[in-house]
């Protein structure tokens, strides 16, 4: 069987089947390198078509430019080379242009020439065109984007917060028997806690509501402090989900409508009281803590707005760090150990390791146990991988109708994971939730 060379990207030794047929050009790439290209070129001319000089505007630095100088050279590999950039990462820095632009309304290339104004985004357009195929009329339908509704969340409860800014009444450290070990830290991962979901036992097996879940979520974590050695460090961790619903709309950041007890104003209070209850817990046997608060596929907006909110109250308490970060993903190092905080709706499992070495390089290196700490799926999972673990935690909080009717029969529980700066894991304590359950909730 005659057998060929590609000199496409692929470089393989195919049959001659495996290339173009046609007698007319030569065959030194395979039916799958040329249709490749083809279609490379095909994006170019349409980059070269759509990058004007009204598009720059809508661009980040780097992107204006890529765009200017495609502008003055009129050519993808004359542009980059011109940057210093390859043809590869030009393509995807006016790519993304290309869709920054047209989400405020500017895309010549569909006849949307209207931009929306600051801080708004276009939700939809319809164009009606007459037998000659231009444009009769348009109706351009914009949103409030989402990054100026979270800064104007942010300042109103800013301003609602005044009042108890800096307020932390001072908590005193209980008398313990022996002296609070230096080198060693208690973790209090919580597992999604759903704060505000409503659940009708008749329906779905279990009762659940806001008073509820604050009960369930207090008494775990006062009961696993009681298990935990005497530690002058604490790590709490909300995995996310915190809130089961991100505004007074009772739906999720995306929109979907979730059962919810309560207004969504009672919700907030409950939720930020319950924290500083833990927080106070927690100072009564630590030293210093340490909080995270993971921001969720539920609770995008409230999730931030939580973590101010306490690191507003606790300003001026020197025993209590409140790590605001709006970013998806969290860090803490203690000594040989390097943990990394995501809920995990985001990013696959198998992904976390990269994403670790990659951001948090020189503690990579200067550690020996690495974790993911993860929420999202409601259940207990180990994956070990080449340097690092990746675990999910249950939740205390049972399955709403949705969940219960497709099927979601997760066990639900609260742990606490003992470190020691220099051997790693040395403890582990449980609390399920029969040992702690609401009364009210059947």
């Amino acid at each position: 069987m005659d057998v060929k060379k590609c000199k496409g990207p692929c470089g393989q030794t195919l049959p001659i089947k495996a290339f173009p047929m046609d007698r007319d050009i030569p065959r030194p790439r395979c039916k799958a390198c040329f249709g490749a290209s083809r279609s490379v070129k095909r994006v170019d001319q349409h980059l070269v078509d759509s990058i004007d000089e009204t598009i720059v505007n809508f661009g980040t630095p780097i992107q204006r430019a890529c765009a200017e100088a495609l502008l003055a050279t009129g050519s993808l590999e004359a542009a980059a080379e011109s940057v210093q950039l390859t043809p590869a990462v030009l393509r995807a820095h006016l790519t993304e242009l290309e869709r920054v632009a047209a989400k405020r309304g500017y895309a010549p290339g569909g006849d949307m020439i209207k931009p929306s104004p600051v801080g708004f985004s276009v939700k939809g357009v319809s164009t009606l065109y007459n037998a000659k195929g231009h444009v009769s009329q348009q109706w351009v339908k914009t949103r409030r984007d989402d990054e100026e509704r979270l800064q104007a969340l942010l300042s109103a409860v800013g301003a609602l917060s005044s009042d108890w800014q800096s307020k932390a009444d001072p908590i005193d450290l209980l008398p313990s028997a022996v002296e609070r070990d230096n080198d060693i830290l208690n973790v209090f991962p919580m597992g999604d806690p759903h704060l505000g979901m409503m659940s009708w036992a008749p329906e779905t097996g279990h009762n659940f509501d806001l008073k509820i879940a604050e009960y369930n979520l207090f008494e775990a974590v006062s009961r696993l402090i009681n298990l935990a050695p005497p530690a002058r460090r604490a790590l709490v961790v909300n995995l996310g989900d915190f809130f089961h619903a991100d505004s007074k709309a009772n739906t999720t950041t995306a929109g979907t409508p979730v059962d919810v007890d309560g207004r969504w104003a009672k919700i907030i209070n409950v939720g930020i009281r319950v924290m500083r209850r833990i927080i106070d817990r927690c100072l009564e046997t630590h030293d210093e803590v340490h909080v995270i608060c993971e921001i969720g596929n539920h609770d995008s907006h409230m999730s931030i707005v939580l973590g101010v909110c306490l690191a507003q109250f606790y300003e001026r308490e020197p025993r209590v760090t409140i790590d605001t970060s709006p970013a998806k993903f969290h860090w803490y190092r203690f000594g040989a150990n390097l943990i990394g905080v995501t809920h995990g709706d985001t990013v696959k499992a198998r992904d976390l390791p990269g994403v670790m070495a990659c951001d948090r390089a020189t503690d990579w290196g200067e550690t020996l146990y690495r974790m993911w700490l993860c929420g999202h799926v409601h259940h207990d999972s180990v994956k070990e991988y080449p340097g690092v673990t990746v675990e999910t935690f249950r939740t205390l909080a049972p399955g709403d109708a949705w969940h219960n009717a497709s099927g979601y029969r997760s066990g639900r529980d609260m742990k606490l994971i003992v470190l020691h700066r220099v051997w790693g894991e040395i403890q582990r304590h449980t609390v399920g939730i029969n040992r702690i359950c609401s009364p009210n909730e059947g």
